[in-house]
C-alpha cells in the first residue's frame, strides 16, 4: 500500500466511491457520519451503510445473508478502514482518535473555531482530512516537548489486535478502481 499523506487526502478530497469484492458502489452522504461512528469500537458496516442510499445498504446486507457468497464482514471492515484512510490521509485508528476527539467536545471546539472563522461542520462534511488536521493542531498547542512526544505514541498506536505488518486496507488495484470511479461520479456530476 502506499504511504499515506494527510496534504494528499485534503487536496484530493474524500473518496466518492468504492469497491466492495468487485462491486462498485457510489457514496452519496456526506462525510459527516464519521463523527457519530468513528466514536464506536465496532463501526465498519455502519460506516458503509451511512455513506451509501438505501438500495447500496441492502445490496451489502443482502450478500451478507447469503450463504452462498464469500462476502465477509472482515472484507467490509477492510474496506471501511481504507475508506477512511484515504478520506483522512492517516490511518484509521489515528482518524477514529482525532475525529472521536471532535464529535465528544463539538459545542466548545465548534463556538472557539466559529469565532476563529473555522466552519466545523463543513469540515465534517466536506474535508475529513482538514478535520483531523485541526483537531490534532488544537490538542498539541501548548504541550512541551515530551508531552506532545507522548501523545503522539499514543495516538499512532494501533489497537489491541491490529497488526501494522498485515494490514492492507485497500490493494493498489481496489485504490486504482476507487480512483477511477471517484473520477467517472465527478463526470459524470458535470453538465
Amino acid at each position: 500500500m502506499a504511504e499515506l499523506a494527510p496534504w494528499r487526502a485534503a487536496v484530493a478530497g474524500p473518496p466518492r466511491a468504492f469497491e466492495l469484492d468487485g462491486e462498485h458502489f457510489v457514496i452519496v452522504s456526506d462525510w459527516s457520519v464519521l463523527l457519530d461512528r468513528l466514536r464506536f469500537e465496532t463501526w465498519q458496516l455502519d460506516l458503509l451503510h451511512d455513506l451509501l442510499d438505501e438500495a447500496g445498504a441492502d445490496r451489502i446486507d443482502d450478500r451478507l445473508d447469503d450463504e452462498l457468497d464469500t462476502l465477509t464482514l472482515r472484507e467490509c471492515a477492510r474496506v471501511a478502514e481504507g475508506l477512511v484512510e484515504a478520506a483522512t490521509g492517516r490511518r484509521w485508528w489515528v482518524a477514529q482518535r482525532l475525529i472521536a476527539s471532535a464529535a465528544d467536545d463539538w459545542h466548545e471546539l465548534d463556538g472557539m473555531l466559529l469565532l476563529r472563522g473555522v466552519d466545523l461542520v463543513e469540515l465534517a462534511r466536506a474535508a475529513p482530512a482538514r478535520l483531523c488536521n485541526v483537531m490534532h493542531r488544537l490538542i498539541v498547542e501548548g504541550l512541551g516537548k515530551t508531552d506532545r512526544e507522548m501523545f503522539e505514541f499514543r495516538l499512532r498506536r494501533p489497537p489491541r489486535g491490529v497488526d501494522v505488518r498485515r494490514t492492507q486496507v485497500m490493494t493498489d488495484a481496489e485504490q486504482g478502481a476507487a480512483f477511477m470511479a471517484a473520477m467517472g461520479a465527478l463526470q459524470g456530476g458535470r453538465s
